[in-house]
C-alpha cells in the first residue's frame, strides 16, 4: 500500500504538469517549473516519474481514459450517433481555455517518442472504434469522420468557436448518412 503523501505528491505533479503541458506546451514546460508549481522536491518528482516523457505519457493516458469514460457514460441513443466525440469537443470549448488536441500537440512536440505515439494511437483507435460502431463498420466513412474530427480540433485551435463544432457535426451527419 502506498503512502498517502506519496500518492498526493504524484497527483500534484501530474495535475500541475497536465495544466502546464496543455496551456504552455510540453517543450515550454521544464521539469523545474513542474517541481516548483507542484510544491515538491526534485527527489519526490523523480521517485514518482523517471522522466518528463513518463509524465507526458501519464498525462495523455489520463485524458484518454477520461474520454473513454465520457463516451461510455452516454445514454444508448447518443452512442448510436456520430455526434458524441464532437459534443465532447464542444464541452471542452465551453469549459474555458482551449489549446487544441492534447494528443496532436504532444505528437508535434515529441515526434520521436514511441510511448507518446502509442498513446496517440490508442486515443485515435478509441475514436475510430466509436465511429465504426456508429456507421456499422464502414471504414471509408470512419476515415472521413476522423478527417472531420481532426479538422474540427485544428479549426477550433486556430479560432475557437462552437459554430465550428456545429459545422463539423453537420458534416459528420452527412458522411454517416440518414439516421445519424
Amino acid at each position: 500500500m502506498e503512502n498517502k503523501s506519496i500518492v498526493s505528491a504524484k497527483n500534484r505533479i501530474l495535475n500541475t504538469a497536465s495544466a502546464l503541458f496543455y496551456k504552455r506546451g510540453i517543450n515550454n514546460t521544464g521539469i523545474d517549473r513542474i517541481i516548483a508549481d507542484a510544491g515538491v522536491a526534485k527527489a519526490t518528482m523523480y521517485n514518482n516519474f523517471a522522466s518528463k516523457e513518463e509524465i507526458v505519457v501519464t498525462y495523455l493516458r489520463r485524458i484518454r481514459e477520461q474520454f473513454a469514460e465520457a463516451l461510455e457514460q452516454l445514454d444508448p441513443e447518443a452512442k448510436k450517433s456520430v455526434e458524441a466525440p464532437f459534443s465532447l469537443l464542444k464541452l471542452t470549448l465551453e469549459n474555458g481555455e482551449f489549446y487544441g488536441c492534447p494528443f496532436s500537440n504532444a505528437l508535434v512536440e515529441m515526434p520521436e517518442s514511441k510511448a507518446v505515439r502509442d498513446e496517440v494511437d490508442l486515443y485515435r483507435g478509441l475514436i475510430m472504434n466509436y465511429f465504426a460502431s456508429s456507421v456499422k463498420g464502414d471504414q471509408k466513412k470512419v476515415s472521413k469522420l476522423m478527417l472531420v474530427y481532426d479538422g474540427a480540433f485544428l479549426n477550433c485551435k486556430l479560432s475557437p468557436s462552437e459554430a465550428s463544432v456545429e459545422s463539423a457535426i453537420e458534416l459528420a451527419r452527412l458522411i454517416a448518412g440518414p439516421g445519424h
